[in-house]
């Protein structure tokens, strides 16, 4: 949340006061003694509120203001006015400030005053990039792929946005598209001009994620100096998107069932339970269902969640696929690393075809990024892709006599030790980041480094070979 306030007024010792106040609070604080001098550090700075004091020499907080909307800079502007200039304030409301304060005014009606406006800077922050995502996310349209699979997704997508009240649970490997599907679900709803908030429940702190998820009052624990909204109250109105939920503990998952039942959260600390609508989209990579028969899921949280099912489909599950992701993310790459690299060639198409992805689109967007940098020029070669050359280089002594389930089985282990070496490399063998971009919990790469002995020395001695 920007909580960056700048304080223009032309008496120092009143701005000094306001500052110490707001800084006790947890506020980045400027200052300007004028309007111009405002102007200046705004065209600079990012602050989500101004508090203007309106009688100013030179072109004062009414001049401010014109100036602000002229120029098409977004920020919530507070007019600080004395008793005799009420309707001024109000004027100045008419033209495009958030509020005005009244002098003198107490030190909760200050904070009360820059609380509001610095949410509501931030739900408009929220909206603008809600809409050019869906510009940017395939065009706000469905996910790519012709296959009878990625059909069938699409289809129920369309069912389920029709009502902005439904729950619903997608399920599938990591890397398939279950965060674009929730977000699908949200831009082709009538809320789609309201806040869409993912949260990674494996990726939070256990003793954290009740914080995040139900917010805090100021007090409820050390470090909280100030109310902070949850994730569930930043989403009202719209859509918050619990990724990993099979990771969520048991104890959070109670909670989450009450907050479900009730339609309110009640913050840290906090006696009064906020109201709010939601809706609810979880998703996981795990056997849910196995889960809730061995109790690591409670069965009437599974209900309340999983009133519609979306399962994405693997890549290798629709192959037919592979081209038009491909091409979609070669244009994509184009764009941001400012080249003209024009389609694949045949080897290459032929190599992606018959590889197994074990980590689906999301290996497919890192495999052609990687070629991309790799390509001194506009042209991809099959050197270029690691895992695919070294695949097909030793395609004929692997596969000999085996059964097709061995070949199966040992072409995802080697995939996916490939993928997790490359992954470790790339992310200077930190585990936390590689994790994240592998899409799996910590404790998952860490049993899988130790299942297939991938260490750092060993590692390193033979990639230099």
């Amino acid at each position: 949340m920007n909580r960056n306030i700048l304080i223009v007024d032309d008496e120092e010792i009143q701005a000094n006061i306001i500052a110490d106040i707001l800084e006790k609070e947890a506020y980045k604080v400027g200052k300007a003694y004028s309007a111009e001098e405002a102007l200046k550090n705004i065209s600079k700075g990012n602050f989500s509120v101004l508090l203007v004091d309106l009688k100013m020499p030179g072109i004062g907080g009414i001049g401010l203001l014109k100036a602000i909307k002229e120029k098409g800079l977004s920020t919530n502007l507070i007019i600080m006015t004395a008793y005799g200039t009420i309707d001024t304030a109000v004027e100045a409301m008419k033209a495009g400030a958030f509020d005005y304060i009244r002098k003198p005014f107490s030190k909760d009606e200050l904070l009360l005053n820059i609380d509001k406006a610095v949410k509501s800077y931030e739900l408009y922050k929220q909206n603008i990039n809600l809409k050019e995502e869906l510009k940017t996310t395939q065009n706000g349209k469905k996910l790519i792929g012709s296959s009878d699979g990625i059909k069938k997704v699409n289809e129920l997508i369309d069912r389920v946005a029709v009502s902005d009240s439904i729950n619903v649970l997608i399920t599938g490997e990591s890397g398939t598209g279950k965060e674009v599907a929730a977000r699908e679900i949200h831009f082709r709803s009538s809320s789609v001009d309201m806040p869409f908030i993912a949260v990674n429940c494996s990726a939070i702190p256990e003793n954290l994620l009740e914080s995040e998820l139900f917010g805090y009052e100021k007090g409820a624990f050390t470090g909280a100096v100030t109310k902070r909204d949850g994730k569930f109250v930043r989403a009202n109105g719209g859509t918050i998107f619990l990724d990993e939920i099979g990771d969520m503990p048991l104890n959070m998952q109670a909670k989450l069932l009450r907050v479900i039942q009730d339609k309110a959260v009640t913050p840290i600390g906090g006696d009064e339970p906020v109201n709010m609508e939601v809706r609810i989209i979880a998703a996981t990579n795990r056997n849910i269902d196995t889960m809730v028969e061995r109790g690591d899921f409670r069965d009437d949280l599974y209900y309340r969640l999983n009133v519609v099912p979306i399962h994405i489909p693997s890549l290798r599950e629709r192959k037919e696929d592979i081209p038009v992701f491909a091409e979609y993310i070669i244009e994509k790459l184009n764009e941001k690393l400012k080249k003209n690299v024009q389609g694949l060639p045949q080897e290459i198409m032929s190599a992606l075809m018959s590889y197994s992805f074990p980590g689906n689109v999301r290996e497919l967007e890192n495999m052609l990024e990687r070629a991309f940098i790799l390509s001194g020029d506009d042209r991809l070669r099959l050197d270029h892709f690691p895992i695919l050359s070294s695949n097909s280089n030793e395609n004929g002594g692997f596969f000999e006599a085996k059964s097709l389930k061995a070949i199966s089985g040992e072409a995802k282990k080697r995939a996916e030790k490939d993928a997790i070496e490359k992954a470790l490399i790339e992310m200077n063998w930190n585990r936390v980041k590689t994790a994240r971009l592998l899409e799996v919990d910590y404790k998952t790469l860490r049993r899988k480094m130790k299942d297939f002995d991938i260490n750092p020395h060993y590692t390193a001695k033979r990639s230099h070979k």
